[in-house]
């Protein structure tokens, strides 16, 4: 299973990267998780700057989805051309979110 953590600038460190370290816990069952991302850089909401493992796109391809929180939370839900370059799949792939995330799943 290939998970997407959609993860955005401003994002909460606890909410990507706890699931990112749980999830992974199941590489021997075949379940691989990414920080996916827009950017190739981002940084968390105290300062904590990292490279994206996968590009926004990975998102159509993943198993299942997952939308992480942030500060910037709102402002992202608001951005219709962010919003569009989101592809997801109901009728095949898990899709949840954690938090202020669930603003960003209640537009798509």
């Amino acid at each position: 299973m290939k998970i997407a953590i959609l993860t955005f600038d401003g994002f909460n460190e606890i909410d990507s990267f706890v699931a990112l370290a749980m999830l992974n816990r199941m590489k021997p069952q075949g379940w691989q998780a990414f920080i996916t991302s827009p950017t190739e850089t981002l940084t968390s909401m105290n300062g904590v700057t990292i490279e994206r493992q996968k590009p926004l796109s990975f998102a159509a391809e993943a198993d299942a989805v997952l939308v992480g929180s942030g500060v910037k939370t709102r402002d992202l839900a608001a951005d219709d051309r962010l919003l569009a370059q989101i592809r997801l799949n109901p009728e095949r792939q898990l899709i949840g979110a954690q938090c202020s995330g669930t603003l960003i799943l209640a537009k798509l």
